[in-house]
């Protein structure tokens, strides 16, 4: 089977934490002040949706999600650095799974370090914008954009 994703299970934290790509330990130091581990488990367990991102080999190099924040939907993403090997397959699948999520939270909403060069790249790629830049966002009081994207409403 090629590079996919599955619904994620608790474990699969356990799996990414200790190769977790150094952008996202120093994202959520600043951001939560959290280790990797305590991290991933404090989003899959927020998250209303949770994901697991499988390389062709049966790794586990990612998780992601949504979690409810009322009248917003947070998106979420952290993983390894073989997550990269994955995107020929995965960006199609993401696209797809953002536009869904859009429609369940007509706003997605959070926020992402500025030197995350990597997420901030994916995001612009999935039709997020970046409306803000917060220079004292979370624990580490650093320089994070908030990103957004927002439904489209047609109507005639």
């Amino acid at each position: 089977m090629g590079h996919h994703y599955r619904k994620s299970e608790f474990l699969d934290c356990r799996e990414i934490a200790p190769l977790m790509r150094s952008q996202d330990v120093t994202e959520i130091g600043y951001s939560n002040g959290l280790t990797p581990l305590k991290s991933l488990q404090g989003a899959y367990n927020a998250s209303e949706v949770c994901n697991s991102i499988i390389h062709q080999d049966g790794s586990v190099v990612g998780m992601f999600g949504v979690a409810n924040n009322g009248v917003f939907g947070s998106p979420w993403l952290l993983g390894t650095d073989k997550i990269i090997e994955t995107r020929k397959e995965f960006i199609p699948q993401a696209q797809t799974w953002v536009e869904d999520m859009n429609t369940i939270y007509p706003l997605l909403l959070n926020f992402v370090h500025v030197d995350n060069t990597v997420s901030k790249k994916w995001l612009k790629s999935l039709g997020f914008e970046f409306i803000k830049l917060d220079k004292e966002y979370g624990v580490g009081k650093q320089p994070f954009y908030q990103f957004v994207r927002i439904k489209k409403c047609v109507t005639q």
